[in-house]
């Protein structure tokens, strides 16, 4: 394949907070994007037409006149999305590529590279860091596999790509311990300050931190009391990070506690 592509044509799935930000930048760009809707929620809906994406109802629809596809969605439905769209592929007879961009460890992400090249697909490993698009600082799309650098005529202003080598599992590798701090951190925080709760000693350990740990409790202000909002999505996400420092031969029982957290909250 060659080394870059231009991609006139690329189907997003799904269309939640981050999906639909990555689709706005890449039509700025001048790339049609399209999305399946068929059976999704209003919100889906609307962010959908928000950032002004065709929808074409049905995922054979999409598949069949997609060059590429992102699928961009909580980690527990990226391996049976997978499986969908194989399925398409070998229905419609089209082969487009499909980069996973989902939060899933390494081990996950070869499982569902082997679905998509069973089908006749390319698969590129990817996963993204940062807010959605448009905000202060660019969106990284870290990219890693034997075709990953095709990606890079989709960067932009607001979204960079980092290729990282020829591995797939590397780029879902760097998205499993960035999150595996800053998620992993926040479900610390939080079991610190409802222990203290449950103790009766949130009033006298809030001073405590306020004098000699002020920057740990301006990130707990920070992130702690929106956490249940997305807690739920992220059950999943400390699942799979578990999942890749058991791979590695390191303890899971830190961010299987993370997940346990964020189940509680959610």
């Amino acid at each position: 394949m060659e080394n870059e592509l231009d991609f006139s044509t690329i189907g997003i799935v799904s269309m939640g907070d981050m999906g639909h930000a990555i689709a706005r930048t890449l039509r700025e760009g001048g790339h049609r994007v399209l999305a399946a809707l068929d059976g999704r929620s209003e919100r889906t809906y609307a962010l959908a037409t928000k950032a002004d994406i065709e929808d074409v109802g049905s995922l054979n629809t999409m598949i069949s006149q997609v060059d590429l596809i992102l699928s961009i969605m909580p980690p527990v439905a990226a391996p049976e999305f997978a499986n969908s769209a194989a399925l398409e592929m070998r229905n419609s007879g089209t082969t487009p590529v499909f980069i996973d961009c989902n939060a899933v460890a390494p081990r996950t992400v070869q499982h569902i590279a082997e679905t998509i090249m069973q089908s006749g697909g390319t698969f590129i490993d990817g996963s993204i860091i940062g807010a959605p698009p448009g905000r202060r600082t660019p969106t990284r799309l870290y990219v890693s596999g034997p075709d990953a650098e095709v990606l890079a005529s989709l960067a932009r202003p607001d979204l960079e790509i980092r290729p990282l080598g020829s591995e797939i599992g590397t780029a879902s590798g760097i998205k499993m311990f960035y999150a595996a701090l800053t998620k992993g951190t926040m479900s610390l925080d939080t079991l610190v300050l409802l222990g203290a709760q449950q103790m009766g000693l949130s009033v006298p350990l809030i001073r405590e931190f306020s004098e000699s740990q002020p920057h740990a409790l301006e990130r707990m202000r920070g992130s702690v009391p929106w956490l249940a909002a997305d807690a739920e999505r992220w059950v999943g996400e400390m699942e799979e990070i578990a999942k890749t420092f058991a791979d590695a031969g390191l303890t899971d029982q830190m961010h299987l506690g993370a997940a346990n957290i964020f189940q509680l909250l959610a």
